[in-house]
């Protein structure tokens, strides 16, 4: 499925997907009202070949098609044959040899009459001649008053039951053909699609493009790009690579995709199946409404991956996970395709794992444990709000089950399959099973089926807690140490409830460290119960200990083992992700040695660029002046992801005129080298409600950067400075014709924002919000609902409905509900809660200022007396 990867909208820097489901404060249920049980449907037509014939009206953004489809029935006596076709005009139906058939079309439905009963194996044509303008499917960019640069393309997008609407299908992910596409365009323009290019032919003003696929795929995954496109030619061991992008972005294609090669490699060799098809090609195009898309032999991407050589430090591992991600669905969901969307999971889990899988290959192990880490964190905000399995088939369109369960959660449950099983034995079982399947469809059923016969295991119980049901298990650690016998003892407790349903008592297999005097020493350790103690033999109390070294298993975990090992741990921990945990332990502690060993690690140029990163977010989160002096002390120092963190972390200071000082800076002339990092300054800067900021930010705005993303920045620093002059500035950025990642963060702002305005600005943000649920940015309009429900006003519910009702898009449709039901359940409870909000956030500052005084008070203490000193100098000591 699409990748939807983004962060200061646009710059895109997390592997995931998600339908950006509004946030609920309570977990509820996945299933919506209306949401049913949705199985495979019956198959009676066997599609063998797909050939699709377009033209084009630009200027009417119309389709002329002729699609002639080849089938024989499945079993004899079939007199009917049913398509999906939605919206198109069907002027004409025959068979091959041009004899008219009788036909009917309505629902979504194309009925034709094959006249007589038709044996089961033998071949049928038939040929529809039709017109459409599409809504969906396919999309036609052109300029307009308000982008006049936009170029002019016409892209498609089918998955996930979007096909039908610009031509008829069987569009279901089981059913499997091969294909081939002869599209006419203006001469200068190039189309790409699946296959190989079969032939072009021009004639004075169109040129005809034909490509062929002989490998049977679905049809959603049927694929046409057709504009005018710089194109950068490459290799992979033989694989013609090809990357496209509009006139002038050869060099930003490069950056992009350069890797794309050595991706084909890594993964025909693990997966020990060759690249499967005649050609990779990777197409940017603009205003695409996902990040990327897995068209057979032919990914299409959103331009916004296209970057300059300033960008390219904040956006090369962005647009290498996206790439590996999308190659990956050339094996997973390409060549093996799940039979009915609720299995999903066989592709968008793979992919997003394989991804991380090129992160070890190219990056290394510790950033690839981090990579798993951060998915795990994802999947672990979203199980927030509701639980599911990984295999659902309760929805109301397809598009809903693609969140963060899918990608993310899946992609650590295989992480934890292939840790059971041992490398030997996953790569064997992997290989199994895609030399097995590869053309086919397939079910969970049988990837489970063919690890068992490969490996021997016996996976009942992994599959059925980890992939039909659920959650994660939620441990609390406790630990002590016998001197007398030189032994550690460890409870591990499983604190979740298990329901029966989707959570249980897990089992699980890990390891647990202790660093003595002679390294680390692993201990494996299995946990089948709700509460299990182990004894472990040392020859010494141990510096630390490292449960679940490398983060394996996906779970919570709840462990103060104390100021001193979390000390070690930090120092010493030969895994990344121990150094992590270890760095958060102590700024949950966010005393003056354990800040002092933060900052240590902060300022040490040496260690991992995202480990630094996340002690800079960690000293952020103890609001205390020792780590504000620490984040502003590092202030530009490191690579642009250290520098990021920092900006961020300092935003965690309100009213700090030190980290407001160190914000501006990074801001002021031309700014911080990146402009992501100057962007985090801007909403730091906002975060802080420093006097001043106001005009700092609205000083940044338009500044040139990659996607906007200073601007956005800036206006999303709007949002939390409070300050209500920046509703009008806000309200004109939502405008048609501002960047349309400028105008989704006005959009947030103002769901920020309105709720502390008087009524008559409250009641102009609400209108405005209201009206841009239909606006023609599909972006925009799913930050229009979350800003509705941000905004709460229950006078917008009517609204959200409407567009529930008539959004063709399903992710519009769902987030609208989601909307609905925060805004009628919490219409009472918004104000007391912001006030809530509000207060413990404010006791959090006295608190931590107290904390400070306390700190400073008992340093003085403890130092030695002094020779006196001028009266002024000692006044200067007392105030201090």
């Amino acid at each position: 499925m699409p990748s939807e990867l983004e962060s200061y909208h646009g710059g895109l820097i997390a592997c995931g997907g998600s339908t950006g489901a509004i946030a609920l404060a309570d977990r509820r249920p996945f299933a919506l009202p209306g949401d049913r049980a949705v199985w495979g449907r019956d198959r009676p037509l066997v599609i063998e070949h797909l050939r699709l014939e377009f033209a084009f009206d630009l200027q009417h953004r119309e389709v002329r098609g002729v699609t002639t489809t080849t089938f024989h029935p499945r079993v004899g006596g079939l007199r009917e044959a049913v398509f999906d076709a939605i919206e198109l005009d069907i002027e004409a139906v025959t068979d091959a040899d041009g004899h008219a058939l009788p036909f009917t079309a309505s629902d979504g439905k194309l009925r034709i009459d094959l006249g007589r009963a038709r044996p089961a194996g033998r071949s049928i044509a038939t040929v529809v001649r039709y017109a459409c303008r599409p809504r969906r499917g396919l999309y036609f960019n052109q300029p307009d008053e308000g982008y006049p640069d936009r170029p002019t393309q016409i892209w498609t997008q089918g998955q996930a039951e979007d096909s039908p609407y610009y031509f008829p299908c069987v569009d279901y992910p089981g059913e499997k053909a091969t294909s081939e596409v002869i599209a006419t365009v203006p001469t200068g323009w190039t189309v790409i699609s699946n296959g190989r290019l079969e032939s072009t032919s021009r004639d004075r003003r169109t040129t005809t493009f034909h490509w062929m696929q002989d490998v049977p795929h679905p049809a959603y995954l049927v694929t046409l790009v057709a504009g005018e496109f710089d194109v950068v030619e490459d290799d992979a061991d033989g694989v013609p690579v090809q990357y496209y992008g509009r006139r002038g972005s050869a060099d930003d294609l490069r950056r992009a995709f350069g890797r794309t090669p050595e991706m084909v490699r890594f993964f025909a060799e693990k997966i020990g199946v060759p690249y499967p098809y005649d050609k990779y090609a990777t197409v940017a195009v603009a205003d695409f409404i996902f990040g990327g898309m897995e068209n057979t032999s032919a990914t299409t991407m959103t331009d916004t991956l296209l970057h300059d050589g300033r960008a390219h430090e904040d956006m090369v591992e962005t647009a290498d996970g996206i790439t590996a991600h999308e190659l990956a669905h050339q094996w997973f969901g390409d060549l093996l395709t799940c039979r009915e969307w609720s299995h999903g999971w066989l592709h968008e889990s793979f992919a997003t794992y394989f991804d991380t899988l090129f992160t070890e290959h190219h990056r290394g192990w510790d950033a690839f444990r981090y990579a798993l880490h951060r998915n795990a964190q994802l999947y672990l905000q979203e199980d927030a709000t509701y639980r599911r399995p990984l295999v659902q088939s309760t929805y109301s369109e397809p598009i809903d089950i693609f969140d963060r369960h899918l990608y993310e959660r899946g992609s650590v449950v295989l992480d934890m399959l292939r840790t059971e099983l041992g490398d030997d034995l996953w790569w064997r079982a992997i290989r199994a099973y895609v030399e097995r399947f590869a053309g086919r469809d397939v079910l969970t059923h049988d990837l489970q089926r063919t690890i068992e016969e490969t490996t021997g295991r016996n996976l009942d119980w992994f599959f059925d807690q980890w992939v039909w049901k659920g959650g994660h298990p939620e441990f609390k650690a406790t630990y002590s140490w016998d001197a007398a016998h030189n032994a550690a003892t460890l409870t591990l407790e499983q604190t979740q409830q298990p329901d029966g349903q989707l959570t249980s008592i897990y089992r699980a297999s890990m390891e647990v460290g202790f660093m003595t005097a002679r390294g680390m020493r692993t201990f494996p350790i299995e946990l089948t119960e709700a509460r299990q103690t182990f004894v472990f033999p040392l020859t010494a109390e141990p510096r630390f200990v490292a449960i679940d070294p490398g983060n394996r298993v996906l779970k919570t975990l709840a462990f103060e083992p104390g100021e001193p090992m979390l000390k070690a741990q930090l120092a010493d921990d030969p895994q990344a992700i121990g150094r992590i945990e270890a760095a958060k332990g102590l700024a949950r502690l966010a005393s003056p040695g354990a800040i002092d060993a933060l900052r240590t690690t902060l300022l040490n140029d040496a260690e991992l660029d995202f480990v630094r990163a996340e002690v800079a977010t960690a000293l952020g989160g103890t609001k205390a002046s020792a780590a504000r002096d620490a984040l502003v002390a590092a202030a530009g120092q490191g690579d642009s992801k250290v520098r990021r963190a920092g900006a961020a972390a300092l935003g965690q200071f309100p009213d700090d005129a030190e980290a407001a000082r160190a914000l501006g800076n990074m801001l002021s002339g031309e700014g911080d080298a990146s402009y992501y990092v100057q962007a985090a300054a801007a909403e730091a800067l906002g975060r802080t409600r420093t006097p001043g900021a106001y005009e700092v930010l609205t000083g940044v705005l338009g500044r040139p950067a990659h996607n906007d993303v200073i601007t956005v920045g800036a206006l999303t620093g709007f949002a939390h400075l409070r300050d209500l002059r920046a509703i009008d500035l806000l309200l004109d950025y939502t405008s048609w014709g501002r960047h349309q990642n400028a105008r989704r963060a006005a959009v947030d702002a103002l769901g920020a924002l309105g709720p502390l305005a008087d009524e008559p600005t409250r009641l102009r943000t609400r209108e405005r919000l209201e009206g841009l649920l239909d606006d023609r940015w599909l972006r925009v309009q799913l930050s229009a609902i979350g800003a509705l429900a941000a905004l709460k006003d229950a006078r917008a519910v009517p609204a959200l409905r409407a567009v529930s009702a008539r959004a063709l898009e399903g992710r519009v449709r769902r987030n609208a509900q989601l909307a609905i039901r925060t805004l009628t359940e919490g219409a009472d409870k918004g104000a007391e809660l912001r006030g809530l909000k509000d207060d413990v956030e404010k006791l959090q500052q006295e608190n931590q200022r107290l904390k400070d005084r306390l700190t400073k008070l008992e340093a003085a203490e403890a130092s030695p007396p002094t020779p006196a000193a001028p009266a002024a100098r000692r006044a200067r000591g007392r105030s201090s």
